[in-house]
């Protein structure tokens, strides 16, 4: 597609134009037939060949609302249009919203319906069944029951029928697991078509457009999947609130911790700037912060805590030579300086592969995309971003919804209050409108009353292109496997 970025001007601070932009994204359908599939795979019919079967076999194409399975059942559809391919989707009733969306625009660019199975108890259901157990990556009965055991007897319908069953396991994640089911013959076609997460995500691009919940999340799934990155759910936080509180509400806190983890007050709330105005402060220095480890308690006389936090800003330039701001936000958290750039590396190459969801090539990802890391420490008074205490039991170990919330919250004031201070000491040239925004920003500052912390240290940070030298079952862990597809 062509992600057309209609932008309109808003009175804040960031950098030195002082513009920010906020982007609509205007899905334009481009071309994508056949001649432009072979364009991208010439040998696609020496590479991939269906199996021979009996005339009255089943063809599907189970779908799951995210980026492999809705490419591959556009290919498919392309490389063998006289197959009657019938499109499937195994509801868990906990999709993230974006799974429905692209589900019903695959639906419409096929022009044929999905199949959509229901579960008898959805996800969230299940685990109030199961008195509150959280399913987890050692005990994945998500996975078994809302997947697997609602697809089969639905497939049941066709025993004794032969069934070819096409999933979108790419050639780039050949190591992941498959599984098998009686009476079907599993094919994967993107491996013998060699098809990368780069062709794939074109694909989407030029038809129905890529998932907006690729904006913060890798793969579709449940909304509160507990195979999601950190950073990843301060994405589910930030863009589905709604959905981020009903996974926080299936956790179930030790009541040691009551207390533990109190609300922030949103900066714009105290000191009567509007949200749109807050930004996040410029680091000065690419120099990497030092103390790579954040300390328990403060040397200061503040008994304050810290922790490292990244975000990513997004510049442009095209309205003259200045640069400006137009998208900026806190990607995630780390104890550990190392432990956040490896988040803000593989946020990167999320963005490299993913960047039309946000209007932008891989070349203007690499020219248009900064991460800053900043340390922000805050009073022990308000601020704690310890794990949770006792007996809890959460999505991930050794971390909470609750927890996450609070650190997110708390730096997220403490920076856009530094954002703040920073517009406030400028100077401007008299009666501008710079002189304005200085002006507002110095009376805004003063009206704030509650803690704010400080940003002791922050940086520009270059993140890496290069993949992490990960061991195949490290690089399993981090994926589903395809029964999540069904």
């Amino acid at each position: 597609m062509i992600t057309q970025t209609i932008s309109r001007a808003v009175p804040t601070a960031p950098m030195a134009i002082v513009r920010k932009v906020i982007p609509i994204q205007v899905h334009v359908r481009r071309k994508f037939d056949l001649v432009e599939l072979l364009k991208l795979v010439p040998n696609a019919y020496e590479a991939y060949k269906l199996p021979v079967v009996a005339a009255n076999a089943r063809y599907m194409l189970p779908v799951s609302g995210g980026a492999d399975s809705s490419s591959l059942a556009i290919v498919m559809h392309l490389l063998f249009p006289e197959k009657p391919w019938e499109l499937v989707f195994t509801d868990t009733e906990a999709e993230d919203p974006g799974v429905y969306t692209t589900l019903d625009a695959l639906a419409k660019y096929l022009g044929k319906p999905i199949t959509r199975i229901k579960p008898a108890a959805g996800l969230f259901q299940l685990i109030d069944l199961f008195k509150g157990y959280l399913p987890s990556s050692q005990s994945r009965y998500c996975t078994r029951i809302l997947k697997l055991e609602t697809f089969r007897p639905w497939l049941a319908q066709y025993a004794g029928i032969p069934k070819i069953m096409a999933v979108g396991i790419r050639a780039d994640e050949d190591f992941r697991i498959g599984f098998s089911i009686d009476e079907v013959i599993t094919e994967m076609p993107f491996l013998d078509l060699n098809f990368n997460r780069e062709m794939v995500f074109d694909i989407l691009d030029r038809t129905i457009g890529i998932p907006a919940y690729y904006r913060r999340r890798v793969r579709s799934g449940c909304s509160n999947c507990f195979f999601q990155r950190r950073s990843e759910l301060v994405g589910l936080l930030q863009e589905e609130p709604v959905e981020f509180e009903k996974g926080s509400e299936r956790e179930k806190i030790d009541p040691i911790n009551d207390g533990a983890y109190p609300k922030a007050v949103p900066l714009w709330n105290d000191s009567g700037i509007a949200l749109n105005w807050m930004t996040l402060p410029m680091p000065t220095s690419d120099v990497a912060i030092k103390g790579r480890k954040a300390k328990r308690k403060s040397l200061s006389l503040f008994n304050d805590r810290g922790i490292f936090v990244g975000a990513e800003i997004f510049t442009d330039g095209m309205y003259s030579n200045d640069e400006f701001v137009w998208h900026q936000r806190v990607v995630s958290y780390s104890p550990t300086w190392a432990g956040l750039a490896r988040q803000l590396n593989d946020r990167y190459r999320h963005l490299l592969s993913t960047g039309e969801v946000y209007g932008l090539t891989p070349a203007e990802v690499r020219t248009k995309v900064k991460f800053a890391i900043y340390y922000v420490e805050l009073s022990e008074d308000v601020f704690n971003p310890e794990a949770p205490k006792g007996d809890s039991y959460t999505w991930q170990q050794g971390a909470s919804y609750e927890q996450l919330r609070h650190i997110v919250e708390w730096t997220t004031r403490a920076l856009h209050a530094e954002g703040m201070r920073q517009i406030a000491k400028r100077s401007a040239p008299p009666l501008s409108v710079q002189e304005e925004w200085v002006e507002t920003s110095k009376v805004a500052y003063g009206r704030i009353e509650h803690e704010i912390g400080r940003v002791v240290s922050s940086q520009w940070y270059k993140a890496s292109e290069k993949q992490p030298n990960l061991t195949v079952k490290e690089e399993a862990a981090q994926l589903p496997c395809p029964a999540c597809s069904i």
